[in-house]
């Protein structure tokens, strides 16, 4: 992606920009992004919002951890379904790229590629770091965030 988008920057300032290259770039970065987005649920990497369980009861901190799983899974699931259709779509009514004329259900295929791994992510996680997706008392976090600090 860094490649094209120089070779995009030289052809600009020569003055014969690429066309394919602003195109190229755009689907290099949704792949990029969907795959990313995969790979922050790997190791339980992904943005919590803790403040409110921290202060609820302890019953909702016991299950904060499945709830969690159910929403991201849910979430992933939603994300698979419309993607497949999107990629149907894509197929069906033989979609190409404008500059680089490839079909673009190549590009769209991402989403749910992107939903798999980021099921596959989500349960490895789960089953594997489930004491990091746990959410404790605002000393224990406390504590856990400064032995993290300590580790970088």
């Amino acid at each position: 992606m860094i490649l094209v988008i120089l070779i995009q920057i030289c052809g600009r300032i020569l003055g014969h920009p690429f066309p394919w290259t602003e195109e190229s770039s755009r689907y290099l970065f949704l792949w990029m992004m969907f795959v990313a987005l995969a790979a922050g649920f790997n190791k339980c990497e992904s943005a919590r919002v803790t403040l409110f369980l921290q202060a609820g009861p302890k019953w909702l901190k016991t299950i904060s951890e499945y709830i969690y799983v159910v929403f991201v899974v849910g979430f992933f699931l939603i994300m698979l379904v419309y993607g497949i259709d999107v990629v149907v779509q894509q197929i069906e009514w033989d979609e190409m790229g404008t500059a680089l004329m490839i079909p673009m259900w190549l590009i769209g295929i991402c989403q749910p590629v992107g939903a798999v791994l980021g099921l596959i992510g989500t349960l490895q996680s789960f089953l594997e770091f489930h004491h990091i997706v746990a959410i404790g008392d605002k000393e224990t976090e406390k504590a856990k965030a400064l032995s993290n600090e300590g580790d970088l």
